[in-house]
């Protein structure tokens, strides 16, 4: 039996992280997260190491996430009624915590995104 792909593995995870049915619709939003990732691989890493998978769905799931925020902070209101309390940002707070981490479980297979400025003289 031959191993799943990454792809497909991120894909498995998307839906996991974002409770999604499909990922057809996010496709786009998948193949963007990929790429963000492939940017940030050292030279010579494994691009089929697991922890990429984990990192690439939580960075998809991360974006899906902002795109729901933003398109759930505009809330119509009509004359008389009350507009529903909702703290769109928590599930993006969540979302972040998550690339934290898968990031940094695949830390050894990134570059360094920290930059220290020191002045000499």
């Amino acid at each position: 039996m031959q191993e799943e792909s990454c792809r497909a593995r991120t894909v498995r995870l998307f839906l996991l992280f974002s409770m999604q049915q499909d990922a057809a619709p996010w496709q786009a939003l998948l193949d963007a997260a990929a790429d963000e990732v492939r940017q940030e691989l050292k030279p010579g890493a494994d691009r089929n190491d697991i922890r990429l998978c984990y990192y690439t769905a939580a960075v998809a799931n991360l974006r899906y996430r902002q795109l729901l925020a933003a398109q759930g902070s505009v809330s119509p209101t009509y004359a008389g009624s009350v507009p529903r309390s909702r703290d769109d940002a928590q599930p993006c707070g969540f979302a972040e915590r998550l690339v934290y981490a898968y990031r940094e479980a695949a830390a050894d297979l990134l570059t360094d995104r920290k930059f220290v400025f020191s002045g000499i003289g």
